[in-house]
Parts: structure tokens; C-alpha cells; sequence
């Protein structure tokens, strides 16, 4: 490996001697929360909805006709749980280092914490039991804590932001759109909370589904390009791409969000529609040009020490799954420009667990085990992936291939195959999942090792000085 390279601090593969960049600061422990709560709401809520959600699709008794309150809950645990927590948390501990600043206080980052996964939990109890007035108040209640949470987590990026030394790249423009975005999430749960609570606890098609492209590609998916584009370039051997290169998706996407928005606020069905249209062209190209710009969807990471190579198939995958996410909404989008309806439901379906179950979760496992600190020592060691990180990989990318082909069966193959397809897309999900958080729980296990090999490496230094 060159002794030279750019940007080389985000690799975070220094040698072993180095206290400083292996150790973090006590106070950025609290993103450990924000891990532990992401994972307990996928593989506790999330992924168990789903399966339940698609078995009941196909009649199953005691099921289906809570299949509509169950199709919610599944959604929000996974996007407001397991990719809203494990965002928040990774972005408050990354982003003062990307702005060259201090890290942020223990108590402000764990605040944050119990507004979001409190909220998040709240919603997904209220609406995985069904109609009724309980629903309805954990509904309510869960919606404006977690909107406290979404409002205060964006303060404080903008707080980084406002105070950070390097604005001329593009993760602080992706950072500062996600920031605002999370904003409008935290006045979009309002409006969920109050709506559902008026109508047995299930929030009206329209505002729940335009909620999620909302979030998924704004509020979560700024960050993506925020973390990916200072990052992921430079584990494949290539600069970081020039703001100038990046404007011009990035404010397509923000554009496609906004049109996304302003149909929240249209009464002509058409009109709305076409909206949306628009808004899927804009942001589905959008994104179809971010994956291999800010991110790779080719290449060898030949950057990253032997060890640490094999998590960067996840996330090559993660942005081949972001550019196939973008292809069907601009697909998706010209249909309903064209008709003024809402069309093409498989390639909607195809295109969130795309980017949902793809782009976001095949991401945070492959960007955790690069970047996160307690698989600091997973990084440096030698040999090849182990058992656990076979059954991720393969777990997660069958479930990808087979619940997008669910979707895209939509009118060819009937309900009950395409369900128990779904279904067993749930299971292998699971699975992966479960896997990687054994991956995470042993890499924490064995960071008292890490600090022993740290303070003999040190000593031996010393001893030769």
C-alpha cells in the first residue's frame, strides 16, 4: 500500500499502534445505541411484520384483515426504526468529523436517541394491533416523540454544519439537504399522528406512501450520498467527485422531493398523480447517477486491507440496487405523467424494497464494517470473510433478488406465489440480518483485545525508542 493517498484519515485503516484513530472518545459510545436500537427494531418489528404482513396477503387466518395496519407498521419500523436509528446515529458521530469539529455531547446524542426509537416504537405498536382507540394514542403519542426526535437530530446537524470547515464538497451540500429534509419528516409524522388518530389508527394512503419516498430518498438518503460521496471513492482508488459534478443530481433529487411534497397538498387526483410522476423522474434519475458517482458500482477496493475487502461487495450491491431503484421510478414516473393515475404498482413495490431493503440496508452493513469503530480490529486482521459474513452477504442479497421480484410479478404471477415469495424474501432477510448483528455484537466483544494489542504495540514501541 502507497505510504501517500488522499484523504487517507477516512480509510480508518491506520496501523495498530495508532491509540488515537483506533479509540474513540468516551462520549461516542452513545452511537452504540442507535445500533443496538436500529437492529432490536428490524429483526424484532420489521422484518417479522413483513412476514406477517405477506402471509396475510394470502388469507392467512387472524391476519388478513389487519393486513393495512400491519403493511404500516412493517414500513415505519424499518424506515423510522432500522434506517432512520442507524442513520441518526452514525451521521451525529461522523458528520462533526467530516466538518473538522469536536464530537457532540454524550447526553444531546442519547437524547436524541429516546425521542426516536420511543416514537418509533410507540407508532409500530399502535399500528401493528390493529384498529382502536389504544392504537390511536400510541399512534398519536409515538408520532409527535419521534417528530421531536426528527427535529432535533436535524438541529444539531445544522448546528455541525453551521460550524464546519470544509463546505465545498459535496457531502456538506447532501448533509444540509438531509438536514432540512428531516425537518419537514418531523411536521410529516405530526400530520400522520393526527390524521391516523382520527381514522382507527391507519394513516391515509396517499399522505403514508408519499411519506416514505419522502424520507427514504430524502431524510436517509442525503445522508447516503452524504457519507458515500467522502468516502466510498477513495476505497475503490478514485478522488472524491468535485461538488460541480454533483449538483446537478443532487438538486434533481431535491427537486423530484419537492414535487413529492407539493402533492400532498393537491386535491385533483390527477394533478397529484402527475406529481408524483414527476417527482419519481426527477429523483429515480437522480439517484441512478449518484450510485456510481458518489458511490461505486464496479471495481476492486484495493484501498482497504485484505480483510476489509469483502465488505465492500455490500456495497457495490447497495448502488447497483440504488440504480436499479432509479430506473423503475423513472419508468413508474413517465406512466403516471403520461395517464394522471397512479400506475404501475409492481414497479413502485420493486422500487422501494429496492432502495429500502438494496440501497439502505446493504449499505449500512457494508459502510458499518469500514467505518464504524468497534470492527476497527476486524479491519486490520488477517484472512478472509468468515461463516457469519457468508450468511449476511448471501442472506441479504437473495432476500434483495427476491422480494424486487416480487414486485415486479405484480400482474403476471398470482397473489399467492408472489406473497410466499415475499415471504420467504422475509425469512433470508431475517437471517442476513441476524447474522451481521452476530458480526457486530463479537467485533464489540473483542475490543478489550483490541485495546490489550493497542497498549503492548505501544509499549514495544517505546521499549525500541
Amino acid at each position: 500500500m502507497a505510504s501517500k493517498r488522499p484523504d487517507k484519515e477516512l480509510l480508518l485503516e491506520p496501523p495498530i499502534v495508532r491509540h488515537a484513530e483506533l479509540t474513540p472518545a468516551p462520549e461516542d459510545r452513545v452511537y452504540l445505541l442507535f445500533v443496538a436500537g436500529a437492529f432490536i427494531a428490524a429483526l424484532g418489528g420489521g422484518f417479522v411484520l413483513g412476514l406477517l404482513t405477506a402471509l396475510g396477503e394470502t388469507g392467512l387466518d387472524g391476519l388478513d384483515g389487519d393486513v393495512p395496519w400491519l403493511i404500516q407498521a412493517h414500513g415505519w419500523a424499518q424506515l423510522q426504526g432500522w434506517a432512520g436509528l442507524f442513520v441518526a446515529g452514525m451521521g451525529l458521530r461522523l458528520l462533526p468529523r467530516f466538518a473538522g469539529r469536536r464530537p457532540l455531547p454524550g447526553l444531546l446524542t442519547a437524547g436524541v436517541f429516546v425521542l426516536l426509537a420511543g416514537g418509533m416504537a410507540l407508532r409500530v405498536a399502535g399500528q401493528a394491533t390493529g384498529p382502536g382507540r389504544a392504537s390511536e394514542a400510541l399512534l398519536l403519542a409515538g408520532c409527535v416523540a419521534a417528530a421531536a426526535g426528527a427535529a432535533a437530530f436535524a438541529t444539531t446537524v445544522g448546528a455541525v454544519l453551521g460550524r464546519a470547515r470544509h463546505r465545498h464538497d459535496p457531502w456538506f451540500a447532501f448533509a444540509a439537504a438531509g438536514a432540512c429534509w428531516w425537518v419537514v419528516w418531523a411536521g410529516l409524522l405530526l400530520a400522520a399522528g393526527v390524521r391516523g388518530a382520527a381514522n382507527d389508527a391507519f394513516v391515509p394512503v396517499h399522505l403514508d406512501d408519499t411519506s416514505t419516498w419522502i424520507v427514504a430518498l430524502g431524510a436517509v438518503g442525503n445522508f447516503i450520498w452524504a457519507v458515500q460521496s467522502r468516502a466510498v471513492p477513495i476505497f475503490f482508488g478514485r478522488k472524491t467527485p468535485p461538488l460541480r459534478r454533483a449538483a446537478l443530481p443532487g438538486t434533481l433529487l431535491q427537486l423530484g422531493l419537492l414535487a413529492l411534497l407539493v402533492s400532498l397538498w393537491t386535491d385533483d387526483p390527477a394533478t397529484r398523480e402527475r406529481l408524483v410522476g414527476a417527482g419519481f423522474v426527477l429523483a429515480g434519475a437522480a439517484i441512478a447517477v449518484l450510485a456510481p458517482l458518489a458511490g461505486s458500482i464496479w471495481g476492486e477496493a484495493d484501498r482497504l486491507r485484505p480483510r476489509a475487502r469483502s465488505a465492500a461487495r455490500f456495497v457495490i450491491a447497495g448502488n447497483l440496487a440504488a440504480l436499479a431503484a432509479g430506473l423503475f421510478l423513472v419508468w413508474a414516473g413517465v406512466l403516471s405523467l403520461i395517464s394522471g393515475d397512479y400506475e404501475a404498482f409492481g414497479l413502485r413495490d420493486a422500487a422501494r424494497h429496492a432502495f429500502g431493503l438494496g440501497t439502505i440496508t446493504l449499505l449500512i452493513a457494508g459502510m458499518a464494517q469500514l467505518v464504524a469503530p468497534f470492527f476497527a480490529l476486524r479491519r486490520v486482521e488477517a484472512g478472509g470473510p468468515a461463516l457469519a459474513d457468508r450468511v449476511a452477504w448471501w442472506g441479504l442479497l437473495l432476500a434483495l433478488v427476491a422480494r424486487v421480484l416480487s414486485g415486479l410479478l405484480s400482474g403476471i404471477a398470482g397473489l399467492d406465489a408472489r406473497m410466499h415469495l415475499a415471504a420467504a424474501a422475509g425469512v433470508l432477510a431475517w437471517a442476513g440480518l441476524a447474522a451481521f448483528a452476530g458480526m457486530a455484537a463479537h467485533a464489540l466483544s473483542q475490543e478489550r483485545r483490541r485495546k490489550a494489542l493497542i497498549a503492548g504495540n505501544a509499549e514495544a514501541a517505546r521499549a525500541r525508542r
